[in-house]
């Protein structure tokens, strides 16, 4: 099958994204591996030798769809720190974003990013690890203001990073959209739930008010007896102050 557009009359950066566009489709169909320049030629509907016009190699035209992932999937995730939100919203603005505006909505694209990295070139690896360590660090400062306002609980803030990527990351394995049970929103609202509320069933309220209670009530207790045995303990030992005083007296 054929793109449907006219490849002749498209200017020349039209061209190019569309010849990317169109590789993503079939690495993620096919896999790198698999697929061919060949296989994009021909869907495009043009020769292999006007190929070559915009891409040198299947490897270079590899290092052309992550140099266009790593300006959409990256690029928005920098202005996030920067927002006028507490740190639970910018969470919830990471994951919510991530979710539906990146893997979601480019799921070939997302999908060839994380399963091909290690075709790229030595140069082209790299460059890719540092904007993905870059990418974890902002969750990181994220995580650590929320730590610093006292809004998220002391966490390891690498660790955790690490972990609400990971698990937003993980959906281009299994999502798929002509069949998910779930819309994007409803995938969004849950990750966010889960990860601020864990996945333990709390305690019935009425039996935790009361263990809280109990536990105020014990406290108190304690407190009383300490105070009570403190008082003893004063006059006890001025008992004892007056008996040595009068001991020293006899003669």
């Amino acid at each position: 099958m054929t793109e449907t557009h006219d490849f002749k009359s498209l200017d020349k950066w039209e061209r190019k994204q569309l010849i990317i566009d169109t590789a993503v489709r079939i690495f993620h169909e096919k896999g790198y591996h698999a697929a061919t320049l060949d296989d994009v030629a021909g869907r495009l509907g043009v020769t292999k030798a006007a190929l070559y016009h915009y891409v040198s190699s299947k490897e270079n035209l590899l290092s052309q769809i992550y140099i266009k992932a790593l300006e959409g999937f990256f690029a928005y995730i920098y202005e996030i720190p920067s927002m006028e939100l507490s740190p639970a919203e910018k969470m919830r603005t990471f994951i919510r974003r991530h979710l539906k505006s990146v893997v979601i909505e480019n799921l070939a694209m997302f999908s060839v990013f994380f399963s091909e990295e290690n075709q790229l070139p030595k140069e082209d690896f790299l460059k890719i690890r540092e904007e993905k360590r870059k990418f974890t660090f902002v969750v990181e400062e994220i995580i650590q203001d929320g730590i610093d306002r006292g809004s998220f609980r002391r966490v390891n803030p690498k660790l955790t990073a690490y972990a609400v990527i990971g698990m937003c990351n993980w959906l281009y394995r299994w999502y798929k959209p002509e069949s998910s049970l779930f819309t994007p929103d409803e995938i969004a609202d849950h990750f966010v739930a889960l990860l601020e509320n864990g996945y333990v069933q709390p305690e019935n309220p009425d039996h935790a008010a009361t263990c809280n209670g109990k536990r105020t009530e014990d406290r108190g207790a304690v407190l009383e007896r300490k105070r009570g045995l403190l008082g003893e303990l004063r006059q006890n030992t001025d008992r004892i102050a007056s008996l040595v005083e009068e001991l020293n007296m006899i003669v």
